[in-house]
């Protein structure tokens, strides 16, 4: 019975000091800092990052709007859409506008009505929006373009 007590001790002593390191060593999570972890995209060049925040401020005014038109200009054709294991490829802009509501379905909308520009995740294959509902990157003129979308992403 003493061993026993002994042993609930050093195990209530050591979880007190687990949870007391790991209140004064670990961050505090907010919810402006939480999520941001991967936030790379200044590593991909100042140039690059400016512009990548300037086409998602673009993209999530055409979005909140419903100016589809203007989000179909700012898609790089052919446009890769994935939707679970399906790959296809959407290769005109009037192809992009009669499908519009299936590809930018409300999860990718949400997903990009939420992104925050200081968040945002960029590494060699360009920028990501959410979970990676939308990539996009620099084209060979300079302007961002969408190249994929993946409005599976992000989904259990």
């Amino acid at each position: 019975m003493k061993d026993h007590r002994r042993l609930l001790r050093i195990v209530g002593l050591v979880g007190a000091l687990l949870f007391f390191a790991g209140h004064t060593i670990l961050p505090a999570q907010t919810p402006t800092t939480q999520g941001c972890q991967g936030s790379t995209v200044d590593l991909q060049g100042e140039e690059v990052a400016q512009k990548s925040r300037a086409f998602l401020a673009e993209l999530q005014a055409a979005v909140s709007q419903g100016d589809k038109t203007i989000v179909a200009g700012m898609v790089s054709y052919p446009l890769l859409v994935i939707h679970g294991s399906t790959r296809t490829r959407v290769r005109t802009q009037a192809q992009f506008l009669s499908h519009y509501d299936s590809i930018f379905d409300a999860h990718v909308r949400r997903a990009i009505a939420q992104q925050s520009a200081k968040c945002l995740f960029g590494n060699y294959q360009g920028t990501m929006i959410g979970d990676g509902e939308i990539w996009y990157r620099q084209q060979e003129n300079g302007t961002m373009k969408i190249v994929t979308v993946n409005p599976s992403a992000g989904r259990p």
